[in-house]
Parts: C-alpha cells; sequence; structure tokens
C-alpha cells in the first residue's frame, strides 16, 4: 500500500458533532439507570446486557466516523460495510442490552414524572409504540429500505448529497430497529406470540437481503457509475469492488440466520428445559443520592472551604487589574490588548457557556463582597438600600444602558474607554457595597449580575438544603441570618424556600454559616423553570413580578440587536447615522433608535400576550405576560450563544499575539497580520476536524434548540391557561407564530455578512 494512501485513511478519521455527542449522551443515561435498576431487576439487567448495549454504541459510532465513511465514495464493499453495521450489527446489540428501562431511569426522576410520563401514557403515543413494534411494519419497513436505497437512482444520490446519505444511513438504523425489536424482545415488552415464529420471520426477510445480494455479486455491469469514475484503491476493479460487497451482504445474511436460529432454537430444543421458578424477591436498596458536589471528594472540600471562593477572587481581581492597567497604557490595537478581544470576544463568551454548563461561576467569582466584608470587620455603619429601588426596575434599565453603551462607544474597538468602564465599575461597586446592606449593588444595580441571574434560571447546578428535616428543626436560620463567625446569605435566599438560581450568586455563605452541614449542590433540569410558577424565596412569584418579566425580555430582545449591529446591512445605516450627525447629536439620535426599537419589540409582544390573555379568560395579563416572558428565555439565551460563538471563533487564535504583547515583546506588524490571519482561519474553519460542522451549521443547531424548548415551555403554557382545546388551540398559534419569528429574524441575521469585531479585520 503507498504510504501516502495510508496516510490519507489514518486521518480520516472524523469526530461527527450530533452522532458524537447522542452516543456519549446515551451511554451516561443507560450507565447511571442500569445502575439504579439493577438493583431491584438484576435478572433483567445482568453485567452482560451493559456489555452489548455499549458495544452497539461503539459499533454504531465506528460506522459513522470511521475511515469508512471517506471510503464509501471509493469503494462499494467499504459502503456496503457501514451499512452492515447500521443494520446488523448495532441495532441488535442495542436491543440486547434492555435500553428501555435504563434510559428512562438515567433521566431525573422529576422530568420523567412531570414531561415524560403524561407524554407517553397518551393514546396517540400507545398508537405509534404498538405501530413500530409490530412484527409486520418492522419486515416490510427493512425491506423496503434495503430495496429503495440500493436502487441505482437513490444510491447515486446519496452518493452526491451529504444530507440523502445522512438520511440512507438514518433510514436503515431506525428500521432495523424496528425488525430486531420482534426477533430479541427487549424487556419490558408485550409480545405474546410463540418464540418459533422468529424463524419464518428472520428468514423470509434475509430472502429479500439475499436476493439483492446476488444481484450486486453477478452483476457484470458497473451498477452504480459513481465507483467507475473514481480513482480504484488497492488496485481493485469496480467490477471486483462490486462482487466483494455483494458477497460481502450474502456471507452477513447467513450469519444472520445462522445466529438466529441459534439464539431461537437452542432453548426451545433442550432437552431440559428449566422450570420456570419464581425469583426470590431482591432486597428494596435505597435509591444513591443525588450528586453533591459540596460533598464531593476534592472539588466538595475546594468548595467548603473559605480559601475555594477566596482564591477565585483573587484571579478575578489580578485579571481586571491587568485588564485597566493594560487598557489605559497598553497598545491601543484592540486585538493586542486584553481589554479588547479578550475581555469582549473570548472572556464573555466562554462566562456564558461555562454558566450554561455549570452555574454561575462568574459571580461566585466575583470580588465585590469584600468591601463588605471590611464594612462588617471595621463595623461600618450602613444603610438600607430606597425601597423604592427595591426592584428589577433600575437593573433592566441599566442593563440596556450597558447595551446601547457598548454600540455607541465601540467598546469592543476601544480598549481605553472599556478600561475606563470597567474602573467605574469598580468604584460604584465598591461604593455602593460599603455603603449599602444586603449585597444591594448585585441584587439591583449590577448589569453583568443581572444578565447571569437571568440566564442562570438555565443553569443546570442548584443550592439547596440535603435534608429538610434538619431545616425544619432549625431555630436560628444561620443560613440566611449569620453569626458570629460567618455572615448568611446577605441577598435573603432562605434555602428550604430557595427555587432555581435567580438572585443567588453562588457565593456560598450559607454553606460556611450553616452549623448542619446541610447545604447541597445537585444537578437539576433546568426545564423546571419553565413549567411551574413556585412561591420563591425573597422573590415570591415571577407571575406577580412585571420587573423581572421585563428584564428577562431585555436579555431576550438584546439578544437580536446585538447580533443585528455587526451584519453588513444595519452596520451600514448606523454609520450613515454618524455620518450625518454632529457627535452630541449622533449618539442622542442612537438612543432613541434603540429606545424606539425596544418599545416596538415591546408592543409586539405585548400585543401577542393580550391576545392569549383573551383566550385564558380566568387569567389576568400580568400572569401571562410574566409566565411567557420565561418561556421566549430559551430561544433569546441559545441566539445570544450562537452570536458569542461567532466571537470566540474569530478571536481566540489571537491570544498568544496578545498576551506576548502584553509581557512586554510587541508583536510588531508582522504579529498583528499573523493575530488576523489567525482569527480570519478560526473564523471559516470548520468545527472538530477537516469533515466537521461549520460555525454557521453549529449557530442554527443552537438556536434550534433554543426554539424547541421554547416551543415546549409555550405548548406547557398553553395547556395550563387555555382550559379548552379551542382556546388552547389559538393561544398555542400565537406562540408558535410569534416565536417562529423570532427565530426566523435570527437566523436571518446570522446568514448575513458579519463584521469580525476586535480582530482588527
Amino acid at each position: 500500500m503507498p504510504p501516502s494512501l495510508s496516510t490519507a485513511i489514518a486521518q480520516s478519521w472524523t469526530v461527527p458533532l450530533w452522532p458524537t455527542l447522542g452516543v456519549l449522551a446515551a451511554g451516561i443515561l443507560y450507565w447511571r439507570g442500569w445502575r439504579v435498576a439493577r438493583r431491584t431487576r438484576p435478572r433483567e439487567l445482568p453485567p452482560w446486557r451493559a456489555v452489548c448495549f455499549f458495544a452497539g454504541l461503539f459499533s454504531f459510532w465506528i460506522a459513522l466516523a470511521s475511515p469508512l465513511d471517506a471510503l464509501n465514495a471509493f469503494l462499494l464493499t467499504a459502503h456496503m460495510t457501514q451499512h452492515l453495521l447500521l443494520m446488523s450489527i448495532a441495532p441488535p446489540l442495542l436491543l440486547l442490552g434492555n435500553p428501555s428501562v435504563p434510559m428512562l431511569r438515567g433521566l431525573p426522576r422529576s422530568f420523567v414524572r412531570d414531561e415524560l410520563a403524561p407524554w407517553m401514557s397518551t393514546r396517540a403515543v400507545h398508537r405509534l409504540q404498538r405501530l413500530f413494534t409490530h412484527p409486520a411494519f418492522g419486515w416490510i419497513a427493512i425491506d423496503l429500505a434495503i430495496v429503495a436505497w440500493h436502487l441505482p437512482q437513490a444510491y447515486e444520490l446519496a452518493l452526491r448529497s451529504s444530507f440523502w446519505h445522512q438520511m440512507e444511513h438514518a433510514c436503515f438504523f431506525c428500521t432495523a430497529l424496528c425488525f430486531w425489536w420482534y426477533v430479541i424482545r427487549p424487556w419490558p415488552n408485550r409480545i405474546r406470540s410463540s418464540r418459533w415464529l422468529i424463524i419464518p420471520y428472520v428468514v423470509s426477510a434475509n430472502m429479500v437481503f439475499f436476493f439483492v445480494g446476488l444481484v450486486i455479486t453477478l452483476d457484470q455491469h458497473v451498477i452504480y457509475p459513481s465507483y467507475a469514475r473514481v480513482p480504484r484503491l488497492f488496485g481493485i476493479s469496480a467490477l471486483s469492488d462490486q462482487a466483494l460487497a455483494g458477497s460481502e451482504m450474502l456471507l452477513v445474511g447467513f450469519l444472520v440466520i445462522t445466529a438466529t436460529l441459534t439464539g431461537v432454537l437452542v432453548p426451545l430444543l433442550s432437552d431440559h428445559p428449566r422450570p420456570a421458578a419464581q425469583p426470590a424477591p431482591a432486597p428494596i436498596s435505597p435509591l444513591p443520592a443525588p450528586l453533591d458536589l459540596l460533598h464531593a471528594p476534592i472539588a466538595g472540600a475546594a468548595l467548603r472551604s473559605r480559601y475555594g471562593r477566596r482564591a477565585l477572587q483573587t484571579i478575578s481581581v489580578a485579571a481586571m487589574a491587568v485588564v485597566i492597567v493594560e487598557g489605559l497604557s497598553g497598545v491601543q490595537f484592540a486585538p493586542l490588548n486584553p481589554a479588547g478581544a479578550f475581555l469582549w470576544n473570548i472572556f464573555r463568551p466562554l462566562t456564558l457557556i461555562l454558566l450554561l454548563l455549570v452555574a454561575n461561576v462568574f459571580c461566585m467569582a466575583c470580588p465585590f463582597t469584600w468591601p463588605r466584608e471590611l464594612a462588617r470587620r471595621f463595623r461600618i455603619r450602613q444603610f438600607r438600600w430606597p425601597e423604592h429601588l427595591s426592584s428589577k426596575w433600575p437593573a433592566a434599565l441599566l442593563l440596556l444602558l450597558f447595551f446601547w453603551a457598548y454600540e455607541q462607544f465601540a467598546l469592543w474597538n476601544s480598549p481605553r474607554d472599556t478600561a475606563l468602564l470597567l474602573l467605574a465599575y469598580v468604584v460604584a461597586a465598591t461604593t455602593i457595597n460599603t455603603v449599602f446592606t444586603g449585597a444591594s449593588f448585585c441584587k439591583y444595580v449590577c448589569p453583568v449580575g443581572q444578565f447571569n441571574f437571568i440566564a442562570s434560571l438555565f443553569a443546570p447546578l442548584e443550592l439547596g438544603v440535603r435534608s429538610s428535616h434538619v431545616c425544619s428543626s432549625c431555630s436560628t436560620h444561620d443560613c440566611v441570618r449569620g453569626n458570629a463567625v460567618n455572615r448568611g446569605c446577605e441577598l435573603k435566599l432562605y434555602l428550604p424556600n430557595k427555587v432555581g438560581n435567580l438572585d443567588c450568586t453562588l457565593c456560598l455563605d450559607c454553606v460556611q454559616a450553616c452549623p448542619s452541614d446541610n447545604v447541597s449542590l445537585t444537578p437539576r433540569s433546568p426545564l423546571r423553570e419553565l413549567r411551574r410558577d413556585p412561591v420563591r424565596s425573597s422573590i415570591g412569584r415571577i407571575s406577580a413580578r412585571p420587573d423581572i418579566a421585563v428584564l428577562i425580555l431585555v436579555v431576550v430582545f438584546s439578544s437580536l440587536a446585538n447580533a443585528a449591529v455587526m451584519t453588513a446591512p444595519v452596520a451600514r445605516v448606523l454609520s450613515d447615522l454618524r455620518q450625518h450627525h454632529a457627535w452630541a447629536a449622533g449618539w442622542f439620535v442612537s438612543l432613541l433608535a434603540t429606545c424606539f426599537a425596544s418599545g416596538i419589540l415591546l408592543l409586539l409582544y405585548g400585543a401577542a400576550v393580550r391576545m392569549m390573555q383573551l383566550l385564558a379568560v380566568h387569567v389576568n395579563l400580568r400572569t401571562v405576560f410574566c409566565r411567557f416572558s420565561i418561556a421566549l428565555l430559551p430561544l433569546g439565551l441559545s441566539i445570544w450563544l450562537g452570536h458569542l460563538a461567532f466571537h470566540l471563533a474569530t478571536s481566540w487564535s489571537s491570544i498568544p499575539a496578545m498576551f506576548q504583547d502584553s509581557l512586554g515583546h510587541p508583536a510588531g506588524p508582522h504579529g498583528t497580520a499573523m493575530a488576523m490571519a489567525a482569527a480570519s482561519a478560526s473564523m471559516f474553519a470548520p468545527i472538530l476536524g477537516p469533515n466537521g460542522i461549520s460555525l454557521f451549521d453549529l449557530q442554527v443547531w443552537i438556536v434550534n434548540l433554543g426554539l424547541f424548548v421554547s416551543w415546549f415551555a409555550g405548548w406547557k403554557l398553553t395547556r395550563e391557561l387555555g382550559g379548552s382545546s379551542r382556546r388552547f388551540g389559538s393561544m398555542a398559534a400565537i406562540w408558535l407564530g410569534g416565536s417562529t419569528a423570532f427565530y426566523a429574524v435570527a437566523i436571518w441575521i446570522f446568514t448575513q455578512p458579519m463584521y469580525m469585531r476586535g480582530t482588527g479585520m
């Protein structure tokens, strides 16, 4: 084999994003659920079934990620091997793992109980289940798939089009699952027919498989013209490759029949069948406690220690000092200054990603609790925050002004202005936290904190209590009141009544103050925020808080605005606006334009909410406005995430040149050019390797996920508030139409030419 060919084959391994994520998610859910379910069902879930399931996942991934996927355009044999893995290897192995119960037990119990169980108990789902597991459906489906996709026209279409190639794989895999379901009958199932019927079922289906294999093997002409035009690998002619692929089909079909007959006939013809003895009831073991990061071996000790957070805060202080000093005295070229590209294009996206994957780590590392500690230690007199400002209205206005200032003063391109803004932020936070009690800056003022509070509604970790009985017997409530040694939660979030992450800075003061070590940091389902409206400690019901709803809408609507101003059409309009007005008039006009656009969006949203409220006659307008604001939040956050992914992709490669300049070794023109070239390359390079998805594909998938979650939230709310089926249908149509229009605008924005801010391009 020529070295170049072997090297090319070895380098053709890929990591397909969504199949890989699906395999990882399925493996984690199965393993988690198998460990739990096996405690009470050891006979149905022995270890060998787990081995089969993971072998099936591995076979599925190998079929899509190995060089087979790259070779299928050159060798029919490679393409056939890929199909056989997806039809005859992966599906039966997966079903041998009895995956239904372990996969359900691997999901959060609250999600299964509140979301899946009502949906799975519907008549429509039961009918679909009976249809897909019926032997006639599986038999017809797999035979039609084999014949249809091996017709020359369909096969050539799959070779030319990546989309139809993926559809071909999905068709083979899904129909094979339906076919093998009747053969393997994974527990639990309702199939009561005799196992003798499996023999004619498999043999008759394989006759079609044999027929297709014989045609491919014996035909003396190249059936698929593409293989006659491509370079021939390994010295194999197109006809020899075709005969080898057909022989492979015949051999695998023979092995499938042999294995099936052996598995069916041996138990049925056994001379000494085992009596159906009733197994002794297995002792019921308590379910494992949910994962608690505060009591994990290493991470828990670091989190509970008072020095763990101090270390994060020290790092934050050092980083802010570097950004301020470099912004004021360093090179005023944003891609080479930490106050430019690093702060806006790298740190900001990473913060949001970390928040949505873990928790509100930004507020946890914020050092502005130190002024409160100093005021407490030196007994400086502090005042209560004014009552008329004790809401989210000022925070919503400040967040809106922050987004406007970011665009008006081009902070991404001005390290000095960024440093001055950060310096003003430090002074304001220090002053307010020193003068006022109760973490007033965090709760009512900080615009960054407000954004993080809203986004943390969908964070996967939440502070709570380990045992409610311990809290009910506690009379001191140190977690919220504090004691002589440790302060409690200054935001007055009483843990037994705390729901969600809203207003929680993850400061862990409650952990330090609790005398019973009863605080936990556990995973939770982010979807809980969409289907419930509980009374929250220190906040009340969100349905009664229009200030919080407006703050949510600022976050949602600004996701579109912040992305739209980077597009070429909108940027041209803003450029004309600045050119035809003096500076003083320009910022005033742009401020008016921002307020006008925000008002139009709010009016459109209010009109849709009013229409839904007229249909839900038993619910007041404020409740509908607030509840549907949360339902729109997943779509807004997904747009933010997709947009900030653009910033991250266009800037991360410039980090070496940036820090080279910050360390006193100026990059010079050559370094600047390298930083710009790296930014351009990272922008247009695919994600996860040469055959990975593009940045635009990733953005679309992220926004698609946000849209589906918002649809789900709206569906739940319309079912709860709509009452009759007619009202429910009308409300659902309004919600689906409005959220889909919002989604369409976001997709249009992502398709437009974008200015690569902070990269110097």
